[in-house]
């Protein structure tokens, strides 16, 4: 199916939602409504994997979920996938990253992680996104917990990553070309107390926003009360029937992702220049084109120390133009100059 505006007809950057559209994820949503704008044509070639085509001022370009383009080959997609080559060749061009090992097996990961001790540690899967598989270890943490982590992590990927935990706030730093075009602040997903409802009835009072969705194809995720959540609660001594004090704020998750409910707020203005540089740098060490580099930084408004933690090959685009808080910094715009588009 192919669709084009008529001569001097545009749609709204603002809404979320594009009519015709629904069903495609919503960074998608945002190239196609951009492009649209521009003039051009798009094509949906295959609705269920979000597959289209742009045509229009001499250039013709396939997308795939809104930030897969022919600009980055597939080897830099498999490097950016596998987190311990990441790791590897930002080491290589001297960028920081979290100190740790790469195991496959049980015993190596309990004798490095025993090893540190006296350290908060991070457990994750070489391949997975949305924060799955992820476990975060304090420094009390028994045995058990340990073997746990790391059951869950190889369940996900032959490979786990036992590494530090960096302390700060991690940021998604988006790049497209050679800009540092939008920086992300994602808070685990939480709930305020009013002194008045549970914990319960705050997330559901949080969950009518009409931003909140299921599925990638709104803004934001509804945040669930799962096992996980209810255990995250349980380690902070609260059930799902617990009253928050007015104004306490109260997680849910520890992982900020926004697919698991988190909040997105835009940050852009406020970030070093350093830290945009440093994103940039990151993605020209791998060859990206257009990647989200996540960054770990004590403040973020003055240079100082960091960690990469990973880069991310598919991006989305909907945290930078529809957050929580903050300005909408159109950034399928952006993709369309990549692609040799230009307004």
């Amino acid at each position: 199916m192919k669709y084009k505006l008529e001569p001097g007809q545009k749609l709204d950057p603002n809404e979320f939602i594009l009519k015709g559209f629904e069903d495609l994820e919503i960074s998608t949503q945002i190239v196609i409504r951009d492009a649209l704008n521009l003039g051009l044509e798009v094509e949906v070639l295959d609705r269920p994997s979000h597959f289209i085509r742009l045509k229009g001022q001499g250039v013709t370009r396939l997308v795939k979920e809104a930030s897969k383009t022919e600009l980055d080959s597939y080897m830099t997609f498999l490097v950016m996938e596998n987190k311990t080559i990441t790791k590897r060749i930002l080491e290589e061009s001297n960028i920081l990253v979290p100190k740790g090992i790469a195991v496959s097996d049980l015993n190596s990961g309990l004798e490095f992680l025993n090893k540190n001790s006296d350290r908060k540690m991070v457990v994750k899967p070489v391949t997975t996104n949305f924060g799955i598989g992820i476990s975060i270890l304090p420094s009390s943490s028994s045995t058990e917990e340990k073997k746990k982590a790391l059951e869950i992590a190889l369940g996900f990927s032959e490979t786990a990553i036992v590494e530090e935990f960096a302390e700060g706030n991690e940021y998604r730093f988006l790049v497209i070309g050679n800009e540092c075009v939008a920086v992300c602040n994602r808070i685990p997903a939480n709930i305020t107390g009013d002194g008045k409802k549970t914990i319960r009835e705050l997330i559901e009072e949080k969950n009518s926003d009409l931003r909140r969705g299921v599925g990638h194809v709104t803004p934001l995720e509804k945040i669930r009360l799962d096992d996980t959540e209810i255990n995250v609660l349980k380690e902070s001594g609260k059930t799902p029937e617990f009253i928050p004090a007015a104004g306490e704020k109260v997680f849910v998750r520890k992982n900020s992702n926004i697919s698991t409910g988190g909040d997105s707020v835009d940050v852009t203005d406020i970030a070093h220049s350093s830290y945009k540089r440093l994103a940039v740098e990151a993605a020209k060490a791998v060859e990206a084109k257009i990647c989200g580099v996540d960054i770990i930084v004590k403040d973020l408004e003055s240079e100082g120390d960091y960690r990469i933690l990973e880069l991310n090959f598919n991006p989305v685009l909907y945290i930078h133009n529809y957050p929580y808080s903050g300005k909408n910094r159109r950034v399928g715009e952006k993709i369309l100059d990549v692609l040799g588009y230009r307004s």
